[in-house]
């Protein structure tokens, strides 16, 4: 074949590349079906907690295969005590091939009231078969989440806490505080289960939290802003059908103190 014809199919097999790639944007999602997880933007909760929502605590540590720290970066320090609450978002990041389907990340909305010391957001989805649980990663490369810090005045007790016991099967069934007081939007479980199974480590970093959508592997973000948004992102498989936030606190909040949490499926 001579130099000509060589490049003659090079621009033959770059052209079907690109109608290929064409194809796939405009009708991939009917050539590949997309999987259960709803991918119609739009909110999902837009809902308000009190410190009553803060169902576990104080503790020094949050699940995972073994426990892990709660400050971004932090293993478990057992001098910090927080108190943890459980929010079930209603909404799950979708990851893959975005010629083949459209991708999406959870984009989250908080406005915190009174807050004393610092709140941090994590992110679970609960485990399918023999697969671990799901949690951004704590700490070491890509390790990922998000710090608020108040200056309230500090409350005296969080009446509603309790801690949560550790587990030897590494299993722990979550009361979901949104759930506790009525049913909202026909979510209806008032627990989750989060299971973990070998190896050592698994279920940690497959979700991710992030600032900025250009960092999909996530962010450690520390502000002092009480009104703001991150994003819930997800690389390999589907993190399934259910997402719950968790939000720590390392001190009893005064009684005025409120959280409005808004979670919104968004295109990516």
């Amino acid at each position: 074949m001579d130099f000509r014809s060589r490049v003659g199919l090079v621009f033959v097999l770059i052209g079907c590349f690109l109608g290929v790639m064409v194809v796939l944007d405009q009708f991939g999602e009917t050539l590949f079906p997309q999987s259960p997880t709803v991918v119609t933007p739009g909110t999902r909760i837009d809902q308000l907690f009190s410190k009553a929502g803060f169902l576990y605590g104080p503790q020094s540590w949050r699940p995972g295969y073994d426990p892990l720290g709660i400050g971004p970066g932090q293993g478990v320090l057992d001098n910090e005590t927080w108190y943890l609450m459980f929010v079930d978002l209603n909404a799950t990041p979708v990851s893959g091939d975005p010629n083949v389907k459209k991708i999406g990340s959870v984009r989250i909305t908080y406005n915190f009231t009174d807050l004393d010391g610092r709140a941090v957001f994590g992110v679970y989805s609960p485990g399918t078969g023999t697969h671990s649980a799901r949690t951004n990663r704590q700490t070491g490369f890509n390790n990922c989440g998000f710090e608020v810090t108040g200056t309230a005045t500090a409350g005296s007790s969080m009446p509603a806490a309790t801690p949560l016991a550790r587990s030897d099967a590494r299993q722990y069934t979550i009361a979901i505080s949104n759930n506790q007081q009525a049913d909202y939007n026909g979510l209806t479980a008032t627990t989750c289960t989060l299971r973990y199974y070998p190896p050592q480590g698994s279920g940690e970093g497959s979700l991710h939290i992030t600032s900025d959508l250009s960092k999909r592997m996530g962010t450690v973000t520390k502000t002092s802003d009480l009104d703001g948004v991150f994003y819930v992102t997800a690389t390999g498989a589907e993190p399934g059908n259910e997402m719950l936030l968790l939000v720590a606190v390392d001190r009893p909040q005064p009684d005025n103190f409120t959280l409005r949490v808004r979670s919104e499926f968004v295109r990516t």
